[in-house]
């Protein structure tokens, strides 16, 4: 019998999860260290982690749901194994390889549904900074006309002015009330307090003077970012794409690509997300013991 002994998720664990997702991850945001950390509290997450793999039990989705475990083969199947013989287990976020791990290892005792909600959007860093083409048109004209109507000022996320995203983030969360699944209670403000033990780095705009959007987020690899937190304090057209523009431009060359995580199955946010046209999506599943 294996010793699953599970513990908050603390700063001094980073450098050996990040070497094990930098080994055996797929490159999706849910796995990293950066949003087990920020999520932690929010999603009532605690990590389990062994020399060569490590997993979260996610409390609130039952007694046996975890992020489905990243590390060698060996490792994984002696804890899914553990885990299968106290039942009803349950994994979430899972990647398409992972499916085919279970296949693989555990054919016939797993069922994997796909989870749109979890997945991921991957966008490329031309589409974000340029808009081109066609369909983009209209979306290229409401950058324009912001910018012609309205003074505007960007900002890197500095202590001086950490007050301010939390103005913005104040202002978001009243006008998500009626949608209490995608509000950050715990995640914004750790992200904001210890952004710089977290290496997030990000932009904060100002039109006409007042703070009123915030994009911040941190390096998943060489080439990609993940961005951790997007906000607003009113919709206006162009404002959304404007604001991604700009965090793109102050990212060192290298980065190609930014992962603006899961639409949380909501409506509105989902139409978005694919109306800036994904380069590519991370497909998760969720899957459980048949």
């Amino acid at each position: 019998m294996l010793d699953i002994a599970i513990r908050s998720i603390e700063l001094d664990q980073e450098d050996a999860i990040t070497q094990l997702y930098d080994t055996y991850g797929y490159g999706d945001s849910a796995h990293a260290f950066k949003t087990m950390y920020i999520w932690a509290q929010d999603l009532s997450m605690s990590l389990h982690q062994t020399s060569g793999m490590y997993t979260a039990k996610m409390e609130d989705d039952g007694d046996n749901t975890w992020l489905f475990p990243v590390g060698n083969d060996a490792e994984k199947c002696a804890f899914i194994e553990e885990m299968l013989s106290k039942g009803d287990l349950r994994f979430r976020y899972m990647t398409k390889w992972d499916t085919f791990f279970l296949q693989q290892y555990f054919p016939g005792k797993f069922k994997a549904d796909p989870a749109p909600d979890d997945s991921e959007y991957i966008y490329d860093r031309n589409t974000i900074e340029n808009l081109p083409g066609g369909s983009f048109s209209r979306k290229r004209d409401y950058v324009r006309q912001l910018i012609r109507d309205h003074d505007m000022e960007t900002k890197y996320l500095s202590a001086d002015i950490i007050d301010d995203v939390r103005q913005i983030s104040t202002a978001w969360a009243r006008s998500k009330e009626n949608h209490t699944d995608v509000l950050d209670k715990c995640a914004n403000e750790i992200i904001l307090t210890e952004y710089d033990a977290l290496n997030i780095s990000g932009i904060v705009l100002y039109m006409d003077d007042a703070p009123c959007a915030a994009v911040l987020g941190y390096r998943l690899n060489d080439n990609t970012v993940d961005c951790c937190t997007q906000k607003t304090d009113c919709y206006l057209h162009g404002l959304q794409y404007y604001m991604r523009q700009e965090f793109s431009r102050m990212q060192p060359e290298e980065v190609e690509f930014f992962n603006w995580e899961e639409d949380l199955g909501i409506e509105g946010l989902r139409t978005a997300k694919q109306y800036m046209h994904p380069h590519s999506m991370i497909d998760m599943y969720t899957g459980k013991q048949i």
